[in-house]
């Protein structure tokens, strides 16, 4: 397979993605190990760009959100548009997802997102729920801003912890946020955090949920 090329299943004649199979087999290793991975530069010329016009656009209608005890988080949430639920349902991702999963997948709409950080927004350590609609999660950068993305503080790092998490625990894996970069993991079972964002720091992000297509809850 030389790469996941196939078009979109919705009406949108688009080719999303250019991923090389060098990278899914990685992809695969990572996740069958740590519970999580991802794809660099995932995206075909002009697909990712169609998205994060489509993500500003939806900014001003996006609702804060903010929490301090158990679950600590701060951000602005809105809706999947039209592009982004093309893409999340598409061809390709259904083909990504049974690659690396060895199953297919549903995508469950109703909690599927798309999310802004700014300064001093996060997302504490936390498993995706509900469990049975976010079996697998997708993440996609569309926008990742830093003056210092590489500091050990920077909120541009998705850090993944185990099955089972403490505080002070150490991270497993630290994924880099970064334009264009797809993750793939078992988010209701594997735990994970967007540490707080620096000062000028700035991250658009769809979460794209899945289900098991064998459940018959999974209804998209």
């Amino acid at each position: 397979m030389k790469g996941l090329n196939t078009q979109s299943a919705f009406q949108e004649d688009i080719r999303w993605l250019n991923v090389k199979q060098s990278a899914v087999e990685r992809l695969r290793r990572d996740v069958s190990k740590l519970g999580f991975g991802h794809l660099e530069q995932a995206f075909a010329p002009e697909a990712l760009e169609k998205l994060r016009q489509e993500a500003e656009r939806a900014l001003p209608n996006a609702k804060h959100a903010e929490q301090s005890e158990a679950l600590s988080y701060r951000a602005s949430i809105g809706s999947c548009g039209r592009q982004m639920m093309t893409f999340l349902s598409s061809a390709e991702v259904r083909t990504l997802l049974s690659t690396v999963f060895d199953r297919p997948f549903t995508l469950a709409q109703e909690v599927s997102c798309v999310t802004f950080y700014g300064s001093g927004d996060h997302l504490g350590p936390h498993l995706d729920e509900p469990a049975n609609r976010c079996v697998v999660t997708i993440l996609v950068y569309l926008n990742a801003e830093s003056s210092m993305p590489e500091a050990s503080d920077s909120g541009l790092n998705l850090r993944i912890y185990g099955s089972a998490f403490e505080p002070g625990q150490s991270a497993t894996m630290i994924i880099p946020t970064r334009t264009g970069t797809i993750v793939l993991g078992y988010g209701s079972r594997y735990w994970h955090e967007r540490p707080h964002l620096r000062p000028g720091e700035r991250v658009i992000a769809i979460t794209g949920c899945y289900a098991s297509a064998a459940d018959n809850r999974a209804q998209p």
